[in-house]
């Protein structure tokens, strides 16, 4: 298809998603590559979609037990999944061997997208200024069993009870805020208290939002 008819397409999706297309300005089509890998012992499969020009991580899918995270036996929903990709990314690009806490709410900011992102952002929290932060004070050092860090993989087991608690089929990027408000110290929990974040109050108000939104 040529970039009008693609353009056409996103514009006939964005009618049927209930967007006022007459607000769609400035179309950019990008070209994209589909990069998938299958397990040699499984049906599990890895799938991730970058930028053909610049290898640019644009979304990843994970299925099996053997490409999800081994912190907990419930599986990631695709949101999710997507929030665990970018919190690895941000843990290279401020120069860690690990992945922490900390790095799991860089991930979430930089996502940006849900009621938890969205709960961070209305309390003060902005990607470019906890990404300043741990660069500029460092992120401690932790024994990292695939990638991992303790404090990574803690929150996980906490998203995990989040999410069985809340009836979540999958565990939901929501469910990782409120594993990483729930930690009472650690990284994430630091970074909390330097900007002087109520985890309390964010908690309440995150779990307000998430009730107003069940039928």
């Amino acid at each position: 298809m040529t970039w009008e008819e693609l353009i056409a397409k996103a514009e006939e999706h964005a009618r049927a998603a209930g967007i006022p297309v007459e607000r769609l300005h400035e179309p950019k089509v990008r070209e994209t590559a589909l990069v998938s890998f299958r397990s040699k012992n499984s049906a599990a499969t890895a799938k991730f979609q970058l930028d053909a020009i610049t290898g640019e991580l644009i979304s990843a899918k994970f299925s099996g037990e053997e490409f999800t995270a081994k912190a907990t036996d419930k599986q990631f929903s695709e949101r999710a999944q997507r929030v665990l990709v970018l919190t690895g990314k941000e843990s290279r690009r401020v120069g860690c061997d690990h992945v922490g806490s900390d790095h799991l709410l860089l991930g979430l900011l930089v996502y940006g997208e849900g009621c938890g992102a969205g709960v961070l952002s209305n309390a003060g929290l902005t990607a470019e200024a906890v990404r300043l932060r741990i660069t500029t004070v460092g992120s401690a050092a932790e024994v990292a069993l695939n990638g991992y860090g303790p404090s990574m993989r803690n929150v996980l087991r906490l998203s995990s009870h989040h999410a069985e608690t809340l009836g979540h089929p999958e565990i939901e990027p929501e469910d990782f805020v409120l594993g990483l408000l729930d930690k009472a110290d650690g990284p994430a929990i630091n970074l909390f208290r330097h900007f002087g974040i109520d985890a309390e109050q964010v908690k309440m108000a995150l779990l307000q939002k998430m009730s107003e939104k069940i039928p």
